[in-house]
């Protein structure tokens, strides 16, 4: 019986496109997709864009708006007296609530994440209207991989940690569990069949 990290490329995609089909029939349709080329593999995982959620964060950021407008206004008009400590010491986390509630609607909106498995290393790209960042680790610095948290995160830090020998990096976005845990079997079997190449 032959090991599966010792299968070829083509049979690896095959139990690829085997894991896709059984998740879609037990789930339906899948939020991300996944694509193998000669290269490697690729995933693409948009948000989550939980319709209810941003429209309650957009109520939400009105009220928040106003309460800056005017806590604002009253500190410029009383100067930077004692009350004006105390409304001081209360707006920093107030704004920076708002600043995270910003954050999440437009991650929810315009954010986007992809992960590849290619050359050897796994790279994860995100982007938020148009900017971005990516970081790489190399196949065979992966230790582990695994789900790390509820499903469903909304802040697009990322729901599976991938341990490696440096530091460790958070991936799959926006993910409920059941994706999550599909990702990180793909991720998982990517880095060990590299492993068995070297």
């Amino acid at each position: 019986m032959v090991e599966e990290e010792e299968l070829p490329p083509a049979t690896r995609w095959d139990r690829v496109n085997r894991l896709v089909a059984d998740m879609q029939r037990l789930r339906g349709p899948l939020r991300i997709s996944v694509r193998q080329t000669e290269d490697g593999l690729g995933i693409y995982i948009p948000p989550s864009r939980k319709i209810a959620t941003i429209l309650f964060l957009m109520v939400w950021l009105c009220g928040w708006a106003a309460g800056q407008y005017f806590a604002v206004g009253e500190l410029w008009r009383s100067g930077f007296r004692l009350p004006g400590v105390v409304l001081i010491v209360w707006i920093i986390p107030w704004t920076l609530g708002g600043i995270g509630v910003i954050w999440v609607i437009l991650w929810q909106l315009f954010g986007q994440e992809r992960l590849f498995f290619t050359a050897g290393a796994l790279v994860r790209e995100w982007s938020l209207l148009g900017q971005g960042r990516s970081r790489m680790v190399m196949g065979s610095d992966i230790r582990s991989v695994k789900v790390d948290g509820p499903g469903g995160d909304l802040w697009g830090m990322g729901t599976i940690k991938v341990e490696t020998t440096g530091k460790s990096m958070r991936i799959g976005s926006g993910l409920e569990l059941y994706e999550a845990e599909f990702v990180a079997t793909l991720i998982r079997d990517q880095a060990e069949a590299n492993k068995a190449l070297e």
